[in-house]
């Protein structure tokens, strides 16, 4: 019915495609011209490319992906046996699936554009996942018109000869580009003069250690010196001046040497300069803050915190939501429309802050002293029903009496009888514990925790078996009179 649905749903008119082709490369710079080509950027794994790169892949590829039931109202309780999860968990034989997303994640980054290849069991079924080189895409081929604006993705196999997948094959991850429908854009091509100049800043250093070893001092003299004397007179400076034992002391010269001490120029300095704009600009266009890297000496506790919560709001949080687009849009339906998947929320609460607002709640009466138990995950007590304030102390809530034990029953009974409707018994009773906001009502009518509990088990039992709202009077009726015994 549903396929049905979807086929009438289409466009019956289709528009033509007239798709651009790859994007540009950026103008040549140093090694700008390697940056344009996939295997230039993967290249480019190094430095404090490197660092952003690896910084992001393992916060992300860290984060735990869950596979939830869909419901009416939104996901429901995560789905703990479904062979999507074991297919997720362990994509291939010889990769986690920690490993996949972090190799993922990072061919997305460098060049804009990640690929796993999916391979079938004899069912029809996904059964493993491969990513997929970026640097081995050979060209993706558009279609003729928007009905299927891809018609394949072919790959070199390293051997001279191409290999065709079907976009049915292939998960496609990408950053969009502002030049081209299909094809991603990497981060570090349009930061590519930056790199070619910490790249050339590196190299300097290198060689300069490497090349350029100088010594602090040079003796010179006016006087034409034979290869003996001067052979002496270098090994009296040594055995005079080298060492720790030796440091500060006095000398001499005769014969007219004269002692020239040997400095840096302004260009190595100036070198150094461009070490830290080249580092900024890399670490920007990825949105990593400095402080995630350790480059902030005087980091405290309320700046480490801010710094974390900018780094999974900004940097990891949209990844994580390109992630699992991809996955709901062309992996999820070949396992059926029931399933959901989502990341938990990477960015991090600040528990004293969450604290101080939760007393002001409390103290100025907006929330109950249950209520805020019930947020923290603890059990309600007796005297937690009524507001709260500062300084004052409730003395605890007396017993309701039966009747109106039976009318906040009859109320909680009336709301959710119809919502379980053609439930099973497990299901009703995973949304009843998870979602203790259902039982609010127990909390508002002034019941002991005892009586709380019996209401509680008898509505429980009763929606578990599709009972009608008498025999649950009925029950309840017969627990009251058999506590009373």
């Amino acid at each position: 019915m549903r396929a049905w649905l979807r086929k009438l749903s289409r466009p019956r008119k289709r528009r033509g495609l007239d798709l651009p082709g790859p994007p540009l490369p950026p103008p040549p710079f140093l090694a700008g011209s390697a940056l344009g080509r996939r295997a230039g950027q993967l290249a480019a794994y190094q430095g404090w490319v490197f660092a952003a790169v690896n910084a992001i892949a393992s916060r992300a590829a860290g984060v735990p992906l869950r596979l939830l039931r869909r419901e009416p109202d939104g996901p429901g309780p995560e789905v703990t046996r479904h062979p999507l999860r074991d297919l997720l968990a362990r994509p291939n034989p010889i990769m986690t699936g920690r490993e996949l997303r972090y190799t993922l994640i990072t061919h997305l980054e460098l060049t804009g554009m990640a690929f796993a290849l999916v391979s079938d069991n004899a069912l029809g079924l996904p059964a493993e996942l491969w990513p997929l080189s970026p640097a081995d895409l050979v060209e993706i081929e558009t279609g003729r018109h928007t009905g299927r604006p891809i018609e394949a993705f072919r790959f070199s196999d390293g051997q001279g000869a191409e290999v065709r997948y079907r976009p049915e094959e292939v998960l496609y991850f990408r950053h969009p580009s502002p030049t081209s429908l299909v094809y991603g854009a990497s981060p570090i091509e349009a930061m590519a003069h930056a790199f070619d100049i910490d790249l050339a800043v590196r190299v300097y250093q290198k060689n300069f250690f490497k090349n350029s070893a100088r010594p602090e001092v040079v003796l010179s003299t006016d006087s034409r010196l034979s290869e003996d004397e001067a052979r002496r007179i270098l090994t009296r400076w040594t055995q005079k001046h080298q060492g720790l034992a030796h440091v500060f002391e006095p000398t001499l010269l005769d014969g007219g040497l004269k002692a020239t001490p040997l400095a840096f120029s302004a260009k190595d300095f100036e070198f150094l300069a461009l070490a830290g704009w080249t580092q900024d600009n890399i670490l920007a266009a990825y949105r990593v803050p400095a402080g995630k890297l350790g480059l902030v000496k005087d980091l405290n506790r309320a700046n480490a915190f801010a710094v974390d919560v900018t780094f999974n709001a900004e940097c990891i949080r949209p990844r994580l939501q390109l992630i699992e687009e991809v996955l709901g849009a062309f992996l999820l339906p070949r396992f059926g429309d029931e399933l959901v998947l989502a990341h938990d929320n990477p960015v991090p609460t600040d528990r004293v802050q969450n604290h101080r607002e939760m007393m002001d709640q409390l103290d100025r009466g907006v929330i109950t002293i249950n209520e805020a138990r019930a947020g923290l995950g603890r059990p309600a007590v007796a005297w937690g029903d009524a507001p709260y304030h500062a300084g004052t102390r409730r003395p605890p809530a007396a017993p309701a009496d039966a009747a109106g034990l039976a009318r906040a029953a009859e109320a909680i009974y009336r709301r959710l009888e119809p919502r379980f409707a053609g439930w099973s018994a497990g299901r009703v009773k995973s949304e009843l514990r998870r979602r203790p906001e259902l039982w609010a009502g127990l909390r508002r009518a002034g019941l002991s925790p005892g009586q709380r509990d019996r209401v509680r088990a008898v509505i429980t039992d009763c929606l578990v078996r599709g009972q009608s709202l008498e025999t649950m009077r009925q029950a309840l009726r017969g627990a009251v009179k058999e506590d009373d015994k």
